[in-house]
């Protein structure tokens, strides 16, 4: 995914959600009375408009986003359907040409004003950078495929594995501010289990699904990830990452001892859980310190090698 396509569907998520939220809100709120006419006409016309919206930003947004959000929709046009049974109908009444009101207008502005669609088309996937279908091995850039002057890569069902994408340490020193991959500007990882990611500095965007028991290390503009379990983020980025259908998840800093240029700034930052929409803290995610010194930079090949560091640095 392209970068003027992740910021679409980064902003389109927000948007989307807080317009969701709202308009939960007053459909909760009618359930408390009898609505009347104009009340349920308001509320299906927003729930139209945030249908329509989503169905603009298909191909655009995360399949599993877009399954996740027609869910809730459904949801919602569920309760209004129930507060429209709940109106006693009249037996007859004279017909009248409505007057002109502005009770149709009152749709949240955050509806009308949802990201517009960037036009961009994607690079074909055959022409993205990509790991996949590997287990019990050490990987690093000589296990990639597809053409190196690409800038999506796509990292995806792994099993007990080591990935390291840092350039080799030379004179003493580790270099990544050269690696191929500081060059990419949208990361996507799926389907990994008891998998370690030590990844550099990237110019773009990580989008995380399916992980169970995993451990990342990686910086970036934008990091979120979705239905994952028992993982560990060492992460640095100037933003907020964001969590979804996910639990037992850890953050923490990027390693410094990875970090070979003066110029990464290290960044503070406070995760945002679209699970748990509340005021109290998110129970499936939190910070920790203890961050290892060492990390398992160089290759090895033996399996009781491989199984002897994934025990030291997966999550337990």
């Amino acid at each position: 995914m392209a970068e003027p396509l992740w910021s679409f569907s980064q902003a389109f998520s927000t948007q989307f959600q807080t317009a969701r939220s709202e308009l939960e809100s007053r459909v909760n709120a009618a359930t408390t009375t009898t609505p009347s006419t104009e009340t349920l006409q308001s509320l299906s016309l927003e729930l139209s408009k945030l249908t329509k919206s989503l169905a603009d930003a298909a191909g655009s947004i995360p399949n599993y986003d877009q399954k996740q959000y027609e869910i809730q929709l459904k949801e919602l046009e569920k309760l209004v359907e129930s507060l429209r049974a709940a109106v006693p109908k009249s037996r007859f009444a004279f017909k009248r040409k409505a007057a002109k009101t502005d009770t149709l207008n009152t749709s949240s502005t955050t509806i009308s004003t949802l990201p517009q669609l960037p036009q961009v088309i994607p690079e074909p996937s055959s022409k993205i950078l990509s790991i996949s279908d590997h287990s019990w091995k050490y990987l690093d850039k000589d296990a990639l495929s597809g053409p190196l002057d690409q800038t999506d890569l796509s990292i995806s069902d792994l099993d007990y594995c080591i990935v390291n994408l840092l350039d080799r340490p030379e004179d003493g020193k580790l270099s990544s501010t050269q690696n191929v991959v500081s060059k990419i500007s949208a990361l996507h990882v799926r389907n990994l289990t008891n998998t370690v990611l030590i990844l550099p500095a990237i110019e773009g965007s990580a989008l995380v699904h399916d992980l169970k028991k995993c451990t990342i290390l990686l910086a970036c503009h934008q990091f979120r990830m979705h239905t994952s379990q028992i993982v560990d983020v060492y992460l640095n980025i100037p933003s907020n990452p964001i969590i979804e259908q996910c639990q037992r998840i850890r953050f923490s800093g990027y390693p410094q001892s990875l970090i070979s240029s003066d110029s990464m700034k290290v960044e503070q930052f406070s995760v945002q859980d679209f699970s748990h929409i509340r005021s109290t803290p998110s129970p499936n995610w939190s910070k920790f310190d203890g961050i290892p010194t060492e990390w398992p930079l160089n290759s090895f090949f033996q399996k009781d090698d491989i199984r002897r560091s994934l025990v030291t640095f997966l999550p337990s």
